[in-house]
């Protein structure tokens, strides 16, 4: 990984291949850092200018509503990377120590109802908007009409980063709480022992799992669709089953998946392309569970409830003869951080992937109707483009910009085999100490969206990260960058990769264990792997650069340490 000059209080010098121009010369002195956990990849310039708009609009809503220690998210993009810089409130340390038990009463106080608000509010709110979205019929509108629904789209897309960021901090605080309790009563234990007793609960990315599992059984009872699978490559795979009457009941399956689940990407850049639009990473992990014994997930999803059952009832008798208010907030912090843990998982298939990539949808048909027109050279190169150029395009047909986006997209693919820095700007001699104690603890927990001093050094023949998922394993690492690659993974191999999102879940059946570069105790790939019962190590920071595909390694899962063997 590539490093910087790296002073408390100092400017950073990046590399001399990674030219930094600031636009505002301001901005160099401010501290940015790289979200890897979201966006480990190139940012598409459509996916920014879009999000730019709606994000910020749903983020300045709900700031006032929790009184956020972070009031400001400023983003900046470098090299096709995006960098970001978190503007806290500030204030007296009186001020400060005044929001920050508001904000904590006000968590408090939607985390005891939390189930209520995602039944009565947050979620038909998101069903609201995606009926309007699925409502239109988007090939046939005219292009007045297209356009019409873009604005207006905007203003939904607002809307539904309003209940995303409303749900975010109440589901972060409620498992934090309830962890930090936990190991409170019970000294010499781990956040990971306490969530233990939050696992074996259904969601949604669960469900997609199992879906794909059914229809892998489905694809190895048939032999024509096994010898497709088997001989071709995935690209090919639908084409060569269309006209055989063995493989409909599979294509029909298929089709349905898709329709459920395909407007999602491969990761939270829904400028990249979606299931929907190239099933080749479904297809891939078809390939690969054929070649897996049969298995019953929901059996052992039956099994991780009773290991979280038996923690339960461990817990419980060891707090016979405590107070009973002591027992009182066990008992409701526990319920609530159970309920906010399945809705991490819903919220990002609701909102990140299902919500969102309606809008993609929505993008991707102007890309269709400017290829037609010979404006683009095909509809995917709509999403190197930016929005007010989508605008100008729609307003003039012979406005072509076909050369700045296949250019656009020439230098993401560029850049995307850089490993770019992780901080730019100057990093201030003190950073992490200007926010509430809830808040730091929050961003830790969640991943670190802001950097607490330098990155710690390499050590050699070991890494250390965040424990993720109990266990350990010993076996091959497979790095794989991108679902694209997911093929490469075989029964018993580690992933090793930057991140992971829902999209990936289906990996997780394959993989021994993970290894991230990003992420924290509530990132994807910590969450599903406790459920799949695999050991993770996440948030390592260096695992991608340091780690050689095919290399053995162990996994410590209930450590944090990845051993070079």
């Amino acid at each position: 990984m590539n490093t910087l000059t790296n002073t408390n209080g100092r400017h950073l010098t990046p590399p001399a291949d990674f030219p930094v121009e600031w636009n505002q010369p301001e901005d160099a002195k401010l501290h940015w850092t790289r979200d890897r956990e979201h966006l480990p990849d190139p940012i598409t310039p459509m996916f920014l200018s879009v999000t730019a708009i709606i994000a910020s609009e749903g983020y300045q809503r709900t700031t006032p509503v929790y009184e956020e220690a972070i009031v400001v998210r400023q983003d900046r993009t470098i090299n096709t990377y995006e960098y970001l810089h978190l503007v806290p409130f500030t204030g007296t340390p009186e001020e400060v120590e005044a929001r920050a038990q508001r904000y904590r009463n006000k968590m408090v106080a939607i985390c005891s109802r939390l189930d209520k608000v995602w039944e009565n509010e947050w979620h038909p709110a998101i069903k609201a908007i995606w009926q309007f979205w699925d409502s239109f019929d988007l090939a046939g509108a005219s292009l007045p009409e297209l356009c019409a629904h873009l604005e207006e789209t905007l203003v939904r897309g607002a809307n539904l980063y309003e209940v995303h960021y409303l749900m975010g901090s109440p589901m972060w605080f409620a498992i934090d709480e309830f962890a930090t309790f936990y190991c409170d009563l019970f000294p010499g234990t781990t956040t990971l022992d306490a969530h233990r007793l939050l696992q074996g609960f259904d969601n949604k990315t669960l469900e997609i799992g199992r879906a794909l599992w059914r229809l892998s059984r489905l694809a190895k009872a048939s032999p024509t669709v096994c010898q497709a699978l088997g001989n071709l490559p995935a690209a090919d795979v639908l084409a060569a089953l269309q006209d055989s009457k063995e493989s409909q009941d599979f294509l029909s399956e298929l089709h349905t998946f898709l329709s459920n689940y395909g407007c999602r990407c491969n990761l939270w850049d829904w400028g990249y392309p979606s299931w929907e639009d190239d099933p080749t990473p479904i297809i891939n992990n078809i390939k690969n569970y054929i070649a897996q014994p049969d298995r019953d997930l929901q059996a052992e999803r039956a099994k991780a409830a009773a290991e979280r059952d038996a923690a339960i009832t461990q817990a419980r008798q060891e707090l016979i003869g405590y107070p009973q208010p002591v027992v009182d907030r066990f008992e409701k912090l526990l319920k609530e951080a159970q309920i906010a843990l399945v809705l991490t998982e819903n919220h990002t298939y609701y909102i990140d992937f299902n919500g969102l990539g309606r809008i993609r949808r929505i993008i991707r048909e102007f890309g269709k109707r400017f290829a037609a027109q010979g404006q683009l050279t095909s509809p995917e190169d709509i999403f190197y483009l930016k929005l007010d150029e989508l605008r100008a395009m729609a307003a003039k047909p012979t406005c072509n910009l076909s050369k700045l986006a296949l250019a656009r997209r020439a230098e993401a693919e560029y850049w995307a085999r850089y490993d770019e820095p992780t901080e730019l700007g100057t990093r201030p001699a003190e950073s992490i100490y200007l926010y509430s104690a809830d808040a730091r603890r929050m961003m830790r927990y969640a991943g670190g969206l802001i950097a607490d001093g330098p990155l710690p050094a390499p050590e050699e023949g070991l890494l250390r990260g965040q424990a993720g998922s109990p266990g350990k394993v010993r076996g091959t690492a497979r790095l794989i960058r991108s679902l694209a690659e997911a093929h490469r993974l075989q029964a018993g191999d580690i992933l090793v990769t930057t991140t992971t999102a829902p999209p990936w879940t289906p990996l997780f059946l394959t993989a021994a264990a993970v290894v991230t570069d990003a992420g924290g105790l509530l990132s994807h790939g910590a969450v599903v792997s406790r459920e799949y019962g695999i050991p993770a190590v996440v948030g390592t920071h260096y695992a991608t650069a340091r780690i050689t595909d095919g290399q053995m390694i162990e996994v410590d899962g209930d450590n944090g340490v990845v051993s070079f063997l």
